[in-house]
């Protein structure tokens, strides 16, 4: 009996965009009938075998799933069942994205959903890279503002990649398999080896972000929390501090990565300015984090502070929530008050612990050797993450993050023409996704913006959180 293959690779989409064309490349002969047609040329499903790259590769070419998609959906299941590696493509053509394929599309996605790691499988393959001439597939997928492509490719985290079938450069399908996971560089075989070792005995990592207002004292907590003076503070107190920071150390048995944000309500932001630093905040804790910590200074509260539970949500999504907490700096203030009555007495204050479902706590970071405080905030986090399920917070943004990161480490060592980092290259990759999330939601953050400032100045919406 034949062994199984090391590799089982099925294309899905439409008809015509190029799966059979696809195969044959991967293969690296022609296994499928491929040609030009205004109907469908591959009318059932097809397998076939090759060795490449030293690897068993099987190809499964489908005809159009838009007639045939009973048939695909138990072929994708029984593959999906079975014990068989296996990577799923939904191939698309560039040029146009017609409603044809945004239909074939959104077919081939609610067949993979079936099962819980049908996506996790799954790749997007645009073929016909040389009908871009100097365009890049970014330029494609974000041509038109109205387009559902962007979503589509949200959907599947962010993994995509460009063939151009004219060429069929044998790198190309190479790169795809790595890529997706499927083949290893010697470094990486190299790394892993080498890494096995050393990860034995590590702290548990923990990503926590810091929001708030400008001079609430986020980077002052950041530098508390780890023990040392890792950011910078000046910003503190001239409001200018614009750029996401990422730092990172050993912090009662967890290995903490603090991420201090720039204030998103803060004008001297450019959208410029304002996409690139949400871009940057998705890479530093992706996959996700563990808690988002809104910081506000004891002394006066507005409705600004609250406003950016709701910023949260519509920058990171609506489970944000469930892990948010939060923390009161300039402790030093409540000279032995309680903490709880001062909450109680402002309605701001109230309103926002009370969303974020009663979790808080005091830093006093004129203080910051008293390692207690911190110690309180730590189990705090581990209270968020196990009410939780014992897990970070993630979404679509922060997932696609993590995929741009691990395809740029797989490929930074096949790739010697690129000198940025993984995490650059996830950055500048993520960047036209973050700007349409802040171009969809800019109505909402404006309105959030408008009711801060029309209520800044109100007795009501803005009382000093001391009783003097």
């Amino acid at each position: 009996m034949a062994s199984s293959p090391d590799l089982t690779i099925m294309l899905l989409g439409n008809s015509g965009v190029g799966k059979s064309a696809s195969g044959n490349m991967i293969l690296g002969y022609d296994a499928f009938e491929s040609k030009p047609s205004f109907s469908s040329v591959t009318r059932k499903i097809n397998e076939a075998t090759e060795r490449v790259f030293g690897k068993q590769i099987s190809i499964i070419d489908t005809p159009g799933i838009l007639d045939f998609k009973e048939e695909i959906e138990r072929w994708c299941h029984d593959l999906l069942r079975s014990s068989r590696p296996c990577l799923f493509l939904l191939v698309i053509s560039v040029g146009r994205f017609t409603r044809e394929q945004k239909k074939a599309a959104r077919e081939t996605i609610s067949v993979l959903r079936v099962e819980d790691d049908g996506l996790e499988k799954s790749y997007i393959l645009f073929t016909n890279g040389d009908g871009l001439k100097e365009k890049t597939v970014e330029d494609f997928i974000f041509e038109d503002d109205e387009s559902s492509l962007p979503d589509i490719v949200k959907e599947f985290k962010g993994k995509y990649y460009l063939f151009n079938n004219e060429t069929g450069e044998r790198e190309q399908v190479k790169q795809l398999l790595i890529k997706s996971g499927h083949l290893q560089t010697t470094d990486q075989q190299s790394h892993l080896s080498g890494a096995s070792c050393g990860a034995f005995g590590r702290p548990q990592d923990t990503r926590v972000v810091l929001i708030g207002l400008p001079e609430g004292g986020k980077s002052s907590t950041g530098n508390t929390i780890l023990g040392c003076k890792m950011f910078s503070t000046d910003c503190d107190f001239n409001a200018v501090c614009t750029e996401t920071v990422s730092k990172s150390a050993e912090v009662e048995d967890h290995w903490l990565t603090v991420v201090d944000t720039p204030g998103f309500t803060d004008e001297i932001l450019t959208p410029e300015q304002l996409h690139r630093e949400m871009t940057k905040t998705f890479v530093e804790t992706s996959p996700g984090p563990h808690a988002f910590v809104i910081v506000v200074k004891i002394g006066k509260m507005s409705k600004a502070n609250t406003t950016l539970l709701q910023i949260l949500q519509q920058l990171f999504g609506s489970g944000a929530k469930n892990y948010t907490m939060v923390l009161f700096t300039h402790g030093d203030k409540l000279k032995g008050q309680s903490i709880d009555e001062m909450i109680q007495s402002n309605r701001c204050v109230s309103e926002l612990v009370s969303m974020c479902e009663g979790r808080f706590c005091v830093f006093d970071n004129t203080k910051s050797g008293n390692r207690r405080q911190v110690q309180t905030l730590m189990n705090k986090i581990d209270d968020i993450v196990k009410a939780n399920g014992g897990g970070h917070y993630t979404s679509e943004m922060f997932q696609m993050a993590e995929t741009f990161i691990r395809e740029a480490e797989r490929t930074q060592h096949s790739q010697a023409d690129s000198n940025d980092s993984p995490q650059q290259t996830a950055q500048r990759r993520m960047l036209p996704f973050c700007q349409r999330l802040w171009n969809n939601n800019c109505c909402s953050f404006l309105a959030c913006f408008c009711c801060c400032r029309s209520t800044t100045d109100s007795d009501d919406d803005q009382q000093p959180l001391l009783q003097q």
